[in-house]
């Protein structure tokens, strides 16, 4: 257990003495649409007979403080799972991951003293994580999966086709915007965005002007999704930071088009807020 603060990313949270993470004033946002989804679903776990699960492959230590006006607040593993309490239909458990064990220590330890039902810790990588709890999730169950990865390098496509092995499950994934357009040519180059969206080369062209070719690839991991049996929202979200810069997609993908239409009423936060496609 750490002591000190790790780096510029984290700290000791002086109210349990666990680690926190340091990050940008718009994760309230993100965590706000998560929320919200959790709170529509409720019906939706109760159809399912309780038997519900909350993935979350990327769930840091669970709690965070704001870099800019130092407030403290939940991470998106203890919204979830305290919004489902707060709704009276909690999630039968609650599978969390990261690839920093620190991390994924002082996040068990927060959801436990909540008593949000069985929790399941992970160390590992996303992809590893998903292959590991994919025999274990429920048959019949429903499943909402939370992938908020801090680049898209940390995003590989097999976790996605991973967790769509799943009879039931919802996927709220943060693509990160600022990565694509920032890196979109060196992450072709490298070799790296085809483990993030298999096959691009094959169907956009490289020498497109940056823009397009952003816009080229995130449609065309849409489409991936797509064969995978899921329907992808056409209500992208996106989260922008202190300067109004754009910083991800918030992206809705479920097997049933009755999430499309709960999307669509609690994803919109702020009017200028999605993505027109």
């Amino acid at each position: 257990m750490p002591t000190q603060k790790d780096d510029d990313r984290y700290e000791i949270d002086p109210e349990d003495r666990l680690r926190r993470a340091i990050v940008g004033d718009w994760a309230p946002e993100k965590h706000l649409r998560l929320q919200k989804y959790v709170d529509i679903t409720r019906a939706v776990r109760r159809k399912f007979g309780g038997n519900a699960t909350y993935i979350d492959l990327y769930c840091g230590p669970g709690r965070a403080r704001l870099r800019k006006t130092g407030e403290v607040v939940e991470g998106s593993a203890l919204v979830a799972a305290t919004e489902a309490i707060r709704r009276r239909n909690p999630y039968r458990e609650v599978i969390i991951g990261d690839l920093d064990p620190v991390n994924v220590e002082a996040c068990e330890t927060r959801l436990s003293r909540l008593r949000v039902g069985n929790v399941r810790a992970y160390a590992g990588t996303a992809e590893d994580v998903a292959a590991q709890i994919l025999p274990t999730l429920h048959p019949t169950g429903f499943n909402l999966a939370f992938l908020d990865p801090f680049n898209l390098e940390s995003l590989p496509f097999q976790v996605i086709q991973t967790l769509a092995q799943a009879k039931s499950m919802d996927l709220l994934i943060h693509v990160s915007i600022m990565d694509l357009q920032r890196n979109v040519r060196a992450l072709m180059t490298s070799g790296k965005l085809s483990s993030f969206a298999p096959g691009w080369d094959k169907k956009i062209n490289s020498a497109a002007a940056n823009p397009k070719l952003v816009m080229a690839v995130f449609e065309y991991w849409r489409s991936l999704l797509s064969q995978l049996g899921y329907l992808v929202s056409d209500n992208i979200e996106r989260v922008t930071g202190n300067r109004n810069q754009p910083l991800y997609w918030l992206v809705l993908a479920s097997k049933h088009d009755l999430a499309d239409k709960l999307w669509g009423e609690v994803s919109q936060v702020e009017p200028q807020g999605r993505l027109l496609l």
